[in-house]
C-alpha cells in the first residue's frame, strides 16, 4: 500500500511541472523562415527629359504604363519607384498585383516622384522633404521638385512588421551636389535613428545616385551606413564586406556598384540577409530600355526569432483629394517658374561644370 501511495504521490507531484513545462514549449513557437524579394526602380519618369532616359523614346503616359505592366509581373513582394512624378496615376493603374500601395504626392512642380508598391499591408506612410539640394539651372536641377523619401510600415506576415523606406538622394558629382547628398545621408541617418530603433528589421532602397568606385566626399558608409548600423548589400554580396576603397581588398571593377542601391539591418526579432542580387530584365518586346538605370532586385533570406510588440498606431495611406493636388501643383509651379528665375546667378557653376566635364570626363 505505501509502495502505491507514493507512486500515486509522485506522480500528484509531478504532473504540475509536467503541465509547465507543456505550456513553455507552446509559447516559443518555432522560427519562421522564408525569403522576400525587393526592387528599386527609377521609372525616369521627368516630364520631356525622362523620354530620352534608355533606348526608346517614349511619352511620360507610355513610358509609365509599359514599366506599370513589366514591374507588375516581377512578382516580387516589394517595389519602390522613383522619378514617376506625372506618370503616377498610369503606373499605379497597372499595378494589380500590389493592393497595398502609396498614392501619388503630385507631378514635377511639387512632387517627390517617390511611391511604394506592396503585396502586403503597409501603415504609417510618411514623406520627408531634404533640407538640403543644389541647383535650379546647374548641377543635376534636384531644386526643381520635393525631392526626399517615402517611409512604410510593412507586415509581411501577421503580426511582423518592416521598417522600409524608398529614397531619391541628390544627383550630380560636381562639388555642390556631392555636399547636399551628403547632407541628405545625415538627415536619412537622423531619421532612421529618432524614429526606427524599435527593434524592427529596416529596409532602405532606392535611387541613392552614390557610387563606392567613384571614391567623392558624399561618404555614404560614414555617414549613413556607420551611424544607422546598416550594411550594402552589394558591398556584402560582391566586394567581400569591404567599404573602404583605399584597402587593397576593395574591387572597383566588381559588378553592381550603381546608383540604384539597398541597405539594410535586422531587427530583435528577425533577422535578414541578402542572398542575391540581379538586374532584372524589364524590357520591351524589342530589348528597348526604359530608363538610364540599372535596376536593383535583391533577395533577402528571413528568419522570424521571436514575437514583437504591436505597433501602437497603424494608420492606412489616403488619397489627397485630386482638386486640392491640382491647385497645390500649380501654387507649386509658380514657386518652380520664379526659383528659375533666381536660378540664373547659378550660371557660372554650370558653365564650370561642363568645362569640367571637358577636361575630366564624367565620372565613373
Amino acid at each position: 500500500m505505501k509502495r502505491i501511495l507514493s507512486v500515486i504521490l509522485a506522480a500528484l507531484l509531478a504532473l504540475p511541472f509536467g503541465f509547465a513545462a507543456g505550456a513553455e514549449d507552446a509559447d516559443a513557437a518555432p522560427a519562421r523562415t522564408g525569403t522576400l524579394k525587393f526592387i528599386a526602380y527609377n521609372v525616369s519618369g521627368i516630364p520631356l527629359v525622362g523620354g530620352f532616359q534608355g533606348s526608346s523614346f517614349t511619352t511620360t503616359k507610355e513610358r509609365a504604363q509599359t514599366l506599370g505592366k513589366l514591374l507588375n509581373g516581377t512578382d516580387v513582394d516589394f517595389i519602390g519607384t522613383e522619378e514617376d512624378f506625372n506618370g503616377a496615376p498610369y503606373l499605379a493603374a497597372e499595378m494589380t498585383n500590389y493592393p497595398f500601395h502609396s498614392y501619388t504626392s503630385g507631378g514635377l512642380a511639387q512632387g517627390q516622384g517617390l511611391n511604394v508598391y506592396s503585396k502586403y499591408k503597409i501603415y504609417n506612410v510618411e514623406r520627408v522633404k531634404w533640407r538640403l539640394e543644389y541647383g535650379t539651372v546647374s548641377g543635376s536641377m534636384d531644386a526643381v521638385s520635393n525631392k526626399g523619401f517615402i517611409y512604410a510600415l510593412v507586415e509581411f506576415a501577421e503580426g511582423v512588421y518592416i521598417n522600409v523606406i524608398n529614397v531619391h538622394m541628390d544627383a550630380g558629382y560636381d562639388a555642390l551636389s556631392v555636399l547636399a547628398r551628403a547632407d541628405n545621408f545625415k538627415q536619412l541617418a537622423a531619421y532612421i535613428n529618432e524614429n526606427l530603433n524599435d527593434g524592427r528589421p529596416l529596409i532602405v532602397q532606392g535611387d541613392f545616385n552614390f557610387k563606392f568606385k567613384r571614391e567623392l566626399k558624399d561618404d555614404m558608409y560614414n555617414n549613413l551606413l556607420v551611424p544607422t548600423g546598416t550594411k550594402d548589400v552589394w558591398a556584402e554580396l560582391s566586394n567581400h564586406g569591404i567599404y573602404d576603397t583605399s584597402d587593397p581588398e576593395f574591387n572597383k571593377i566588381a559588378p553592381g556598384d550603381d546608383l540604384d542601391r539597398i541597405i539594410y539591418r535586422s531587427g530583435d526579432y528577425m533577422t535578414i540577409t541578402p542572398i542575391a542580387k540581379t538586374v532584372p530584365p524589364l524590357t520591351g518586346e524589342n530589348g528597348e530600355r526604359y530608363t538610364d538605370h540599372n535596376p536593383m532586385l535583391t533577395e533577402f533570406e528571413y528568419t522570424i526569432t521571436g514575437s514583437e510588440p504591436t505597433p501602437e498606431n497603424l494608420t492606412e495611406p489616403v488619397e489627397e483629394n485630386p482638386v486640392l493636388l491640382t491647385l497645390k501643383e500649380i501654387v507649386w509651379a509658380f514657386v518652380r517658374l520664379i526659383q528659375m528665375v533666381l536660378g540664373l546667378v547659378e550660371f557660372p557653376y554650370l558653365a564650370y561644370q561642363g568645362i569640367d566635364i571637358l577636361v575630366n570626363g564624367k565620372a565613373p
